[in-house]
């Protein structure tokens, strides 16, 4: 009887480096509070890096890897 295999870990869509960054506790608790909007907190870490990258022309908005919701309330 054949089992079948769980997909489990981060879909492959780009090659990512592994880094870590160190963040006071009152500021990680922060991100984790405002990241419950988002899939995961890595998620709400890269929109907010390429909102940043995006703000100061460095990126191209059409090469935002994170989906871009809109807000209650906007059009």
């Amino acid at each position: 009887m054949l089992m079948d295999i769980a997909k489990r870990g981060r879909p492959v869509c780009e090659p990512t480096y592994l880094r870590s960054v160190r963040l006071p506790n009152r500021i990680w608790k922060l991100v984790e509070k405002q990241s419950r909007k988002n899939r995961s907190v890595n998620e709400y870490i890269l929109k907010i890096i390429e909102d940043e990258l995006i703000e100061k022309k460095v990126l191209d908005s059409s090469l935002r890897r994170s989906p871009v919701t809109k807000k209650h309330g906007d059009n």
